[in-house]
């Protein structure tokens, strides 16, 4: 029977129809299973008075009996559960079991199919002619035959607007309540908001309109209640700017407080939302009490009971309210029995008043009946019989139930389509069956392990449409025509149903290592028909069935012949811990675990620094790895499927892949990690291989990236531009002098003595000494790291002669321009500086020239172009001691004079004032860079002082001679010869101020 297919893969969905209301009688039957059903009577006051106690176990035929009991005088059953659970197909089977007859008439409210006015009138209906007209005349208001569908969404605008202003306030309701009830209806009824929001195609206003008029199918089948929710409101941006000012009083109330006054405003809207609905179908909820009062008036005069079964509760929003408050009365003598069975959500339920709660006979629990065994929980023999019926349904078809059912008796089952298949005794021993009805193509065990998959509340409960949809039709439909061409089961199919889950990492990756273009068939396969997580061939009729390849090197696994008899095996895989579930989750798509991802990144980051040849490469291991600040750091690493990536301006980045070789590895890490690094656990060996073989990868990446970070381009050479830098700030500092060699170049720019300060007195040139000196440890530890002489992946104190003679050169014969480009997006060192440092030298240069010729020719103009700073101290100590002997006050002026010399004595003046000749000789700035650091600014600064100084004391002698000459002609005689004296000094003096004065030639510029 190999890749057999025993049904018409594009006929699985007329058999296989999840929306019950869609299935014919006859397939209902053939698909039908009987299982008990979790029923309660009513209890206490409310829903959530019954206990646990309270439930008991019926069959359906049993509870339909007493649902029919001749002396109940009323019956409500509310069947209850989630979407799916089987509500409508108990309904259905109801209906099938309760046949109309001369005292019995049976209306069905169907899920889909119709719509809330044609229920209305198909109650009416079954009034006599004469007491139709006036409830048809109230409905027949509507208009629904006259009024487009954009017609009735404004009507219903309209009525909810209305509804809205006539609500009634609660005694505790507070102002901003009553605020709202006012605003709100102007919401409505604004023609902006209508036409912008609430009168399109996919609105709740749409929804709700056709909910009323049109006849819904099975893609808009209610199975809840419509209401609006906080996204159905406009009410900012432009929405504003257009609205109306009552609107925009709506809104500004909402928008004092949003998180409170927005869920306000839902909640009045929605509570008043069914009488809106009523006023638009023209049918008010009295109307309702009263169109049921006289039906089952009429039908008591006709000694009939009435039986109302309702598919879906939803179906009634509108009216739904009033009706079971209809049924749920059980009226005088004039009327009929009324037995209801309604399929309803457990929270709609759970709101309904206390009268009606306390009317209800029958609670259904159908999320704790379908499937179940003994009304327990699900079990693989409750599962594989319940899946039988449907897989036998394929196979006979829609044409061959329909055949069946046409002679069929109530209570037959339908025959099996196995029995007419030559494949029955190979087929049945494999996959097993049930009541005759094969299980192929699954296996009890691969059954139960993918109804697990697609189920999340099995085995507590089983959802008979999630069966259906996610499993049944995808195998059966999706995935058929791979079972003939062989490729069955594929990954594709695991993939839908949560991806590898049994399979630990480390079985991932032997399982890829022994073939891995037949990786994923066999993933799928022992996932699937087997989900004990561990490598083995299966039994090899259900692998030939299959076509599916044999693992080489894996053991048997051998199935015992399958029965019916056959209990629950539901094998499992050994205890995983957390982190290992996580990781696996991880490679099946979801994001990693950010505190695994963390624990992860350090172990990662950790084997990684140490696998790569720090030698090999040429490059110093502290200076690209660390914590942070480096190249590669531990947020350089990232893993595949996480919503936060590396940064993008790290400049080496390494994504971990998602796959099963790295989860074994990872697995195994984080393990041994909790082990002194020891890997003697179940699967190390393996693991440990898996963790090597990746390190070995992400160390070949991280290489890879640091060559490229460091490889020379035309543009940019990272270590030849941190040489360059590192230079520029030796000269500026005057560490290298202009006639220095290329190795007095070299030894200067890696020299830790850098003066504090530079010699440069023009600010700009100031700041770029400053901003090279903050960044020259980074920087020099770059160069350092990529041009010395390697061991241990350490730099050693040797540094390679190829790699730095030719940047220092290179610089030289440029004029200490800088060459390079830094890439763009390169925002680290030595990038950041060297653009900064190009940037500003040349402006840097420009004015620090011009301040040093601003100085020379002070200097010169004032001490003459001779000066030497002994002839200056000299002639200037002697005008002092000549002034003071002559008894000529000079103020302060001499004391200030005298601290101005004593500084001068302290300075190299002399060199400096030689640096300034020689760099006014220099035509281009930047070029005379190693001139910049010859001269000493306090030679500069104490040079202008004395200048300053020497001035204010002539001036200051020069006032009081004036004053005092007189006098001491007259009353002094005595001192002519000491007179003489000064004016021999003052003459000499005078010559020298007279020297000042005198054209000058050409100076050059101060350094």
């Amino acid at each position: 029977m190999k890749n057999y297919l025993c049904w018409e893969p594009g006929a699985v969905r007329q058999v296989i129809n999840p929306f019950a209301e869609h299935i014919s009688d006859g397939l209902f039957r053939a698909v039908h299973s009987d299982w008990d059903l979790k029923v309660s009577p009513q209890v206490g006051k409310r829903f959530q008075d019954i206990g646990e106690a309270n439930w008991v176990d019926m069959t359906p035929a049993a509870f339909l009996g007493d649902f029919l009991l001749e002396n109940r005088p009323h019956a409500l059953a509310a069947i209850l559960g989630t979407t799916g659970s089987g509500k409508s197909h108990l309904v259905h089977w109801m209906r099938l079991n309760i046949k109309p007859d001369a005292s019995r008439l049976v209306l069905v409210v169907r899920k889909s199919g119709t719509s809330l006015r044609a229920i209305v009138k198909m109650i009416i209906a079954e009034l006599p002619d004469d007491q139709q007209a006036s409830f048809l005349e109230t409905l027949q208001s509507a208009g629904d035959g006259t009024q487009s569908r954009d017609d009735q969404k404004q009507q219903l605008l309209n009525d909810l607007a209305q509804v809205i202003r006539e609500d009634k306030l609660a005694p505790d309701a507070d102002e901003v309540e009553q605020a709202l009830i006012g605003s709100l209806p102007n919401l409505f009824q604004d023609p902006h908001m209508r036409k912008a929001h609430f009168l399109g195609d996919d609105t709740v206003i749409a929804e709700i309109v056709d909910h009323i008029f049109a006849p819904s199918n099975a893609q808009d089948r209610p199975d809840r209640r419509r209401s609006f929710s906080e996204s159905d409101l406009p009410l900012g941006g432009m929405d504003f700017a257009h609205a109306s000012r009552l609107t925009q009083d709506a809104i500004q109330i909402i928008e004092l407080d949003p998180p409170t006054y927005l869920p306000l405003a839902i909640k009045i809207i929605n509570r008043n939302l069914d009488r809106a609905v009523a006023r638009t179908l023209s049918f008010s909820g009295d109307r309702v009490e009263e169109l049921m009062t006289r039906l089952r008036t009429y039908l008591k005069s006709q000694g009939k009971e009435l039986v109302l079964l309702v598919e879906e509760f939803a179906r009634l929003q509108g009216i739904d309210r009033a009706l079971l408050q209809a049924i749920t009365s059980q009226g005088d003598e004039r009327q009929c029995k009324m037995r209801t069975a309604i399929a309803v959500t457990t929270g709609f339920f759970q709101s309904v008043a206390e009268t009606a709660y306390m009317r209800t006979t029958h609670i259904v629990d159908m999320d704790r009946s379908a499937g179940r065994a003994d009304g327990d929980t699900v079990t693989q023999a409750s599962l594989s019989q319940f899946t039988s019926r449907y897989l036998n349904a394929v196979r006979l078809g829609r044409d061959g139930i329909t055949r069946w059912n046409a002679s069929a008796n109530a209570g037959d089952s339908p025959p099996s389509r196995c029995d007419t298949c030559p494949h029955q005794a190979e087929c049945h021993p494999i996959f097993g069956a049930v009541d005759g009805y094969g299980l192929y193509p699954f296996t009890p065990q691969a059954l139960w392990n993918a109804a697990l998959r697609a189920d999340h509340s099995m085995p507590r409960s089983l959802n008979p449409r999630i069966l259906q949809n996610d499993l049944l039709v995808e195998v059966l439909d999706n995935f058929g025509p791979s079972i003939a061409t062989g490729t069955f089961p594929e990954f594709r199919l695991l993939e839908k149903l949560d991806g590898i889950k049994a399979l630990p990492a480390v079985a991932q990756a032997d399982l890829q290592s022994r073939n891995p273009q037949n990786f994923k068939r066999w993933a799928a396969f022992l996932e699937l028909y087997d989900g004990s997580g561990t490598i083995a061939n299966l039994d090899e009729r259900l692998r030939a069935a299959f076509d599916v390849p044999e693992i080489p090197g894996a053991g048997d696994k051998t199935t015992d012949p399958v029965d019916e008899s056959f209990v629950d095996n539901k094998p499992q895989r050994a205890t995983a811990s957390r982190e290992d579930l996580l990781i696996e989750k991880w490679i099946a798509g979801s994001g990693l675990d950010q505190t695994v991802a963390t624990n992860l990144r350090l172990l990662v980051f950790s084997a990684v620094s140490h696998a790569i040849d720090w030698d090999m490469l040429g490059l110093a291991k502290t200076s690209f790895v660390g914590k942070t600040g480096r190249p590669f750091q531990t947020a350089s690493i990232s893993f595949e499927n996480q919503t936060t990536l590396a940064r993008q301006d790290l400049q080496v980045k390494l994504l971990i892949p998602a796959d099963a070789t790295t989860a074994a590895a990872l697995q195994g890490v984080l393990r041994a990690s909790k082990e002194q690094f020891r890997w003697d656990f179940e699967n190390g060996e393996k693991m440990l291989g898996a963790f090597l073989d990746c390190v070995d990868l992400w160390a070949r990446s991280v290489e890879t990236q640091l060559k490229s970070l460091c490889a020379p381009s035309p543009d940019w050479h990272q270590a030849a531009a941190a040489i360059e830098v590192l230079c520029v700030g030796a000269a500026i500092g005057g560490k290298i002098k202009p006639d220095a060699t290329v190795a007095d170049m070299i030894d200067a720019a890696f020299s830790t003595t850098w003066p504090s300060e530079c010699a440069s007195t023009a600010p700009e040139m100031r700041a770029l000494y400053d901003k090279i000196a903050g960044a020259r440890d980074r920087i020099a530890s770059i160069a350092h790291a990529q041009i010395a002489s390697m061991k241990g992946g350490r730099a050693g104190p040797m540094l390679n002669p190829g790699k730095i003679v030719g940047p220092v050169r290179d610089l030289r014969q440029a004029k200490w321009r800088l060459r390079f480009i830094p890439p763009n997006d390169d925002r680290n060192e030595p990038a950041k500086t060297y653009r900064e440092v190009k940037a500003m030298l040349g402006a840097a240069a420009d004015a620090e020239m011009g301040v040093r010729q601003v100085w020379l020719n002070a200097m010169e103009g004032a001490f003459g172009e001779a000066a030497t700073r002994a002839s200056i101290l000299s002639t200037l100590d002697a005008a002092r001691a000549a002034v003071a002997d002559a008894g000529i006050g000079a103020n302060n002026s001499s004391k200030q004079l005298a601290e101005a010399l004593d500084r001068l004595r302290l300075v190299q003046f002399d060199e400096s004032l030689t640096a300034a000749r020689t760099l006014a000789k220099q035509e281009d700035g930047v070029a005379a860079l190693p001139y910049y650091g010859r001269g000493r600014r306090n030679a500069v600064e104490a040079g202008t002082a004395l200048v300053a100084a020497t001035q204010a004391f002539l001036d200051a002698v020069d006032q009081n001679l004036g004053t005092n000459s007189q006098s001491l002609d007259a009353k002094h005689a005595a001192l002519d010869e000491s007179l003489a004296r000064i004016d021999t000094s003052l003459a000499a003096i005078e010559n020298d101020l007279l020297e000042m004065t005198a054209p000058k030639g050409a100076h050059a510029d101060a350094a």
